[in-house]
């Protein structure tokens, strides 16, 4: 697994560059499951989250695991940064 940190001062260079790296991935067929979170400025979340079909009953397992992970991921980064 992996996590890419891109901070949206890069925008819209350095979002738009992961992006389509993601969507490359995507077509390739190397990414099977995605889960994406945004957050406006007032304060709302607009979820977005796609899974193949080829994970049968068990993608909704994967994208909870996901967010799981990624919520470990952002912890563990501000902990160090803290440190």
């Amino acid at each position: 697994m992996s996590a890419r940190v891109v901070p949206l001062e890069k925008w819209p260079e350095g979002v738009r560059e992961e992006l389509d790296a993601l969507a490359a991935e995507v077509e390739a067929g190397r990414i099977r499951a995605l889960v994406l979170v945004t957050a406006t400025a007032d304060g709302g979340l607009t979820p977005c989250w796609g899974a193949s079909r080829s994970l049968g009953p068990h993608g909704g397992t994967i994208l909870r695991g996901m967010v799981a992970f990624i919520g470990a991921v952002i912890d563990a980064l501000a902990r160090a940064d803290a440190e």
